[in-house]
């Protein structure tokens, strides 16, 4: 928001800069403005203005607070030139050399990387100077870490100097070049625009335009500036718990950043995990506008593409990119891939490999090298299969799991893709056909139903959305849904019955994964044989289904460690080894994943068979409960048929019917 003097003041702030520009040697004074200056004595006028301050009658000790380094100098150099006294920096004498000026301004102007005097020189200086009528400015990114602690408990007046907004940045390129600003940088990337930026932006005979869009540019690490959907957290629905740490995260680095917080308070980052598309690397690029720090990306791909790829470059490389994080300190490190790194467990040839590259992480983690101020965010689309020590308490020890939006959040994010498109449309029948997308799809099909709508030469429609939801032509024929449909009946109509309340949407509209969904929240409950047995049948309902409504089961059910049977393999294998469940109960054999499981029952046809024993128990009891449901489950199925998705409300609602018929 612009200051609320900012009408009175412009005027004002013009012809300050005009002055500052003059030369009786150009013909354009605007053309010698330095850019960095204008910003600063903008951003100074606005902080005196919210408190009423005129800066000609400011006397004694003022401490500026400033958004970071690069604001430091400019601020300074401002400051003098506002109030209009002489001034000049500490003196690097020795203390008997002091000299103490009425009226003039000492300035203390630290970033933490220039030299600096003993603490006792310079709380003599300050305290004989006061005493005797002279001013003192202290300027920093973090003062009470970087300026003498005698100036901070004397200042008279303390300021916080903020970065300019986008009406601030209009004005300040309206002076620096004597044009208008047409297009304007998002508040994101106006809040990373220093002046140090403004200088590198600047060209001669520059429009406004150009000169903002290149601060903007350089602000965001050489890419052009974004200004659609992800430019901040607020703009990311459907992924509330990271959004909340992003935004206590940016909380706690402003206040690390003014020193009024310690490095050992802050999160050190956190393990984002999600399915591919669930917006992950979105969400670090929100992060970092948001927290108004740098963005470092990084992954175990590009550490491997390096040279020859041997295991000495990939090392280098890691450490390169933490060494570019530790520069660029504040921070976020963006770790994409993490499943990409094998746990050090991995055995075979190449476990030396992989435990050389796992030790190399961890010791930039929270080994000698030291990383204060670099949050490192890592992604990952299996969590479970991390090494266990880089989750560690110090390291990434925070995991938040990104999942698929529901139907509400689809709503907020096709929003947020269609931007003017569809304004005022209820949305909420395209999110109920886009259950089981993630954010990326939406702005797939938000850019399919652009495209289909620039195609017949008019506005976009929402059926344009609802074709590219649905595969880009409308619904897929009867005939070829017909099984998907079958199948996923079978599995909404055991949830609904077995566990009424968990079931959340049942489709059958196909994608890249698989031909149908059947979504649900899975109750908690005590790992008993009750609870094994609802689950196994759960998971075998739609084969079940396949076989009793058309008389063989297709190998929909089958196929990858992810599958239906692969997934009740699985858990009635560790209900056996790991969970207490077998005749042999004392017998603990370890719980195995998903790698494992093939091999381990291949070897063990004792196992195999008594796996196999409770699969196929449980899948005669849920052939048993879908012929004595038959008629329901004929009935979902031609609902599945006719809407391609049903919301769970609605599938307990054929439920009860069939109860009462």
């Amino acid at each position: 928001m612009p200051d609320p003097h900012q009408n009175s003041d412009e005027s004002e702030f013009e012809i300050h800069v005009r002055r500052l520009g003059d030369d009786p040697d150009s013909d354009d004074p605007y053309r010698r403005v330095d850019p960095a200056q204008a910003a600063s004595l903008m951003a100074l006028r606005r902080a005196l203005a919210a408190r009423q301050i005129d800066a000609a009658k400011v006397q004694g000790a003022v401490v500026l607070e400033v958004p970071s380094a690069d604001w430091v100098e400019p601020v300074s150099s401002a400051w003098r030139d506002m109030v209009g006294a002489p001034s000049r920096r500490t003196s690097r004498s020795r203390l008997g050399d002091m000299e103490v000026r009425e009226g003039e301004w000492l300035v203390f102007d630290a970033t933490g990387s220039n030299r600096r005097h003993q603490p006792a020189y310079e709380n003599e200086q300050i305290s004989v100077s006061l005493w005797q009528g002279q001013n003192l400015l202290g300027v920093s990114q973090a003062p009470d870490r970087h300026l003498p602690p005698d100036l901070l408990h004397a200042a008279d007046l303390r300021l916080v100097v903020e970065p300019l907004d986008a009406e601030g940045l209009r004005l300040v390129a309206q002076s620096v070049t004597d044009g208008q600003a047409t297009a304007l940088p998002p508040a994101e990337v106006c809040a990373l625009i220093s002046p140090v930026t403004l200088r590198l932006a600047r060209r001669l005979d520059q429009s406004a335009d150009d000169f903002l869009e290149r601060a903007a540019r350089i602000a965001t690490g050489g890419k052009k500036a974004a200004v659609g959907p992800g430019t901040s957290l607020d703009s990311l629905p459907g992924m509330d718990e990271a959004v909340a740490w992003g935004r206590d995260l940016a909380r706690d680095l402003r206040e690390y950043g003014a020193g009024r917080l310690a490095w050992r308070d802050v999160d050190r980052g956190c393990l984002l995990a999600g399915p591919p598309g669930t917006g992950k690397t979105t969400f670090a690029r929100a992060l970092a506008a948001t927290c108004g720090v740098p963005l470092v990306a990084a992954s175990y791909a590009r550490w491997q593409s390096t040279k020859e790829g041997h295991l000495g470059d990939l090392l280098r490389a890691m450490a390169a990119s933490f060494d570019e994080a530790r520069k660029a300190a504040p921070c976020i490190m963006f770790i994409d891939e993490m499943d990409s790194l094998h746990t050090r467990a991995t055995t075979g040839q190449h476990g030396d490999w992989w435990a050389a590259v796992i030790g190399g992480l961890l010791e930039h983690l929270d080994g000698l090298g030291n990383r204060e101020g670099v949050v490192v965010v890592g992604a990952t689309n299996h969590p479970d299969i991390m090494d266990p020590a880089i989750l560690r308490a110090g390291r990434l020890d925070r995991t938040i799991t990104i999942p698929l939006p529901d139907r509400q959040a689809l709503v907020a994010i096709f929003r947020v893709h269609l931007g003017d498109d569809l304004a005022g449309a209820d949305l909420s029948q395209a999110a109920l056909f886009a259950q089981g997308g993630t954010g990326a799809d939406c702005e797939k099909w938000a850019r399919g139903a652009r495209r289909r709508a620039r195609g017949s030469g008019r506005p976009m429609l929402l059926d344009d959305l609802l074709a590219e939801i649905r595969g880009g032509d409308g619904a897929r024929p009867v005939s070829d849904r017909q099984i998907p449909a079958v199948h996923e009946a079978g599995h909404a109509l055991v949830q609904v019955l077995e566990q009424p309340g968990s079931l959340q949407y049942v489709s059958v509209r196909e994608d890249a994964q698989s031909d149908g969904h059947t979504a649900v929240a899975t109750p908690s409950g005590e790992l008993t044989e009750v609870w094994l047995g609802t689950h196994l049948r759960r998971l075998l309902a739609g084969r079940a289904a396949e076989e009793v409504v058309l008389g063989e089961a297709t190998g929909g059910s089958g196929g990858p460690v992810h599958s239906d049977l692969g997934r009740a393999t699985r858990l009635a294998l560790n209900a056996e080894t790991a969970m207490g469940m077998s005749a042999r109960p004392l017998l603990w054999l370890g719980l195995w994943d998903e790698r494992e499981l093939a091999s381990l029952l291949l070897s063990r046809p004792d196992l195999a068979r008594r796996v196999d024993e409770r699969l196929n128990a449980a899948y005669a009891e849920v052939c048993g409960l879908l012929r004595e449901h038959r008629a329901v489950l004929d009935t979902l199925v031609a609902a599945l048929l006719d809407r391609e998705v049903l919301t769970g409300a609605e599938v307990e609602a054929i439920v009860e019917a069939g109860r009462r018929a």
